[in-house]
This record gives structure tokens, C-alpha cells and sequence, in this order.
């Protein structure tokens, strides 16, 4: 008696999934660029929604899925919210025929992203990586420059909040479509959480240059019974016994710094479980920042803010550091305390 589908040795085909990880566009931008990818002719149009890929098309066992899901959240955990600029279009002709819109600004935070994705089971690439909005592609090279001087002039900007793995899925009509299995919040962090200013035991500054996107970070130093020795955190401290909190902050630029600060914003308090830090904004100041006070620091860093997520920080000074870049990311206005 023949056993085909018991037999010692036979085993069950492994299912798989076709993935892949991308930033989608916004809304109304996401609306917008479709309606042109459709104007163009592009045969992908309805298969997928615009966006920016960071990890292409690749092949991953159903019993991995749970891998991928939690490498996205990870990645996009560690990662601080930030801008991206599209402007005017390119080609990859004649290597490949794409036209696609062109980043301008945010490309060394997506690179930091796909570097961060590039982890099994999603770590197989076959081109180097190079942030783009596909418009068109798979037509003939006279359409693929005609498309691309069609929206030469494009221009438009978003902040990334959130990741998606896509999966491909078959439609009704037998097509294959793409689909978001899961998504994960850039800068997202449970280790702190924000309370009101009042219950604040601390304040801190984080120094911006608003020319160069940079802050200002010191590195703790290691000394015996240091909260969180040989991390980066932001200029402050307690305030001493009678001082306010914009007090406090006054004099720790001071002493920490060498710098008068002269438009403390208030941009968050947040509790790491143990006391609260409260956070305030500066873009400027006199004196050049110095690091004074190298018992506290052994070392300040203009930091740019894409790239601060990946310093090992106090988990209050990420959070102030992720609550910043949301703000930039976002255009909202902050306001002065008082």
C-alpha cells in the first residue's frame, strides 16, 4: 500500500510570502501622486500606493512572518520622526526603465532605516539602496522621459511617521496587489511617558541649530552612582533649593555650556519610571556652547537631529528628542513658558 502522504521523509510544502517595507506618501500627497501615476500609463498604479521603498520585494517563510513584523517595529522604534523632500523627477535609464520623483532632504535617515532593516529575514538586497517615488515603469524609454519631464517641477514635503509591510496578495479579478500586513510608529517608546510640568524634579535644554538641524548632546560620564553613566542626554539638572525650572535651566547653560539661553521653549516633561525631566527648546543663545562642567559631560556633540535616534540616550532625552523632530516634522508652532 503506496503512503505518499505519510511516508517517513515527506514533508509538507513551506508557504511563503512575497514582502516588502516602505514609508507610504501622505495624504493629500499620496492622492495627488497616484492620480498622476494613472495619468502616465503606470502599470503598477493599482498595485500599489505611492511610497518610498526600504526594503524591496523579497521572499519570506510563513513561520518568519512574526521576524519581519517585529525587525519593522524595531527598526521604526529606533528611528526619530523626520522631514522628506521631494523635488523635480529622474530616470534610471538606461539600466532600468522607472521615472521617479526625487528626495532631496531625508535621504541619510531613510538610509539609517534600511540599514536598520537589513536583517534576516528581510535582508537580501540586489542594488544598492537609493530613496525614490517610482512614477512610472516597465514602458518605453521615449514614455519613461516623457513622464519624467512631465513632473520635472514637482515639489513636496512629509514627515515620516510610520513604516508598513506589505504583502502581495492575489485580488478578486486574479491580480496580484500589495497590501500592508502590518505598521509600526517612528520613534514610537514605551519607556517613558508625559506628565505634566509641574511634577518635572529636573530641566533641560536641547540646544537646535536651525541652519544646520543639529543638537546639541553631552555625553555622561561614567562616575560612580550616575544615572544612566556613558549615554547622551541634553544639557540640565536639578534645580536648586528656591529656583524655578526656567531658573534651573538658565544656570545649567550656563555652568554646563558657557551660554546664555534666550528662548526657552517648553517642549515636553516625560517620567522614566524613577523622576520626571522636563524638556524646553533653544535655537538661540549667546556665547559658543563649551563644554564646562566635564565631571557632568566628558564630551558635546552637535548631533544631527535624523541621526540622534541612534545614540544610546537617557529614554527622557529620546523622548524629547522624538517629541522634537514631530514638532519640525509637523510645522506646528511652540510656545514660550509664560
Amino acid at each position: 500500500m503506496r503512503g505518499d502522504f505519510h511516508s517517513p521523509g515527506v514533508r509538507a510544502p513551506v508557504t511563503r510570502h512575497r514582502l516588502g517595507v516602505v514609508a507610504r506618501l501622505p495624504e493629500p500627497i499620496g492622492i495627488h501622486v497616484q492620480a498622476w501615476r494613472r495619468a502616465l500609463g503606470d502599470p503598477a498604479a493599482e498595485r500599489i500606493a505611492p511610497h518610498l521603498t526600504l526594503v524591496p520585494p523579497q521572499t519570506v517563510a510563513e513561520r518568519d512572518l512574526g521576524r519581519a513584523t517585529a525587525l519593522v517595529e524595531r527598526a521604526a522604534a529606533g528611528a526619530v520622526p523626520f522631514l522628506v523632500e521631494l523635488d523635480g523627477t529622474a530616470t534610471f535609464l538606461p539600466d532600468s526603465p522607472v521615472a521617479y520623483l526625487a528626495v532631496r532632504e531625508g535621504g541619510p535617515a531613510l538610509a539609517d532605516l534600511e540599514a536598520a532593516l537589513r536583517e534576516s529575514p528581510l535582508d537580501r538586497r540586489t542594488h544598492p539602496f537609493h530613496p525614490h517615488v517610482t512614477l512610472v515603469q516597465d514602458l518605453p524609454a521615449e514614455r519613461i522621459e516623457a513622464a519624467a519631464r512631465e513632473l520635472a517641477g514637482f515639489r513636496a514635503t512629509f514627515p515620516v511617521r510610520e513604516l508598513a509591510l506589505l504583502g502581495e496578495e492575489r485580488d478578486a479579478e486574479g491580480g496580484r496587489v500589495w497590501r500592508p500586513l502590518a505598521t509600526a510608529t517612528v520613534g514610537a517608546s514605551t519607556a517613558v511617558r508625559e506628565v505634566p510640568f509641574a511634577e518635572a524634579a529636573s530641566a533641560a535644554l536641547l540646544l537646535l541649530d536651525p541652519a544646520g538641524g543639529r543638537v546639541l548632546l553631552g555625553l555622561r560620564t561614567r562616575g560612580q552612582g550616575r544615572r544612566y553613566p556613558g549615554v547622551w542626554d541634553a544639557i540640565g539638572g536639578k534645580p536648586d533649593e528656591g529656583e524655578t525650572l526656567l531658573e534651573a535651566l538658565a544656570r545649567e547653560a550656563r555652568e554646563e555650556a558657557g551660554i546664555e539661553a534666550l528662548d526657552p521653549t517648553a517642549l515636553g516633561c516625560f517620567h522614566d519610571g524613577e523622576r520626571a525631566d522636563a524638556y524646553f527648546l533653544v535655537t538661540a543663545w549667546k556665547g559658543e556652547p563649551a563644554n564646562r562642567e566635564p565631571s557632568e559631560h566628558s564630551e558635546l556633540d552637535w548631533v544631527p537631529l535624523h541621526e540622534a535616534g541612534r545614540r544610546p540616550l537617557t529614554p527622557t532625552a529620546r523622548a524629547a528628542v522624538t517629541r522634537l523632530a514631530a514638532v519640525l516634522a509637523s510645522g506646528r508652532r511652540l510656545h514660550r513658558p509664560g
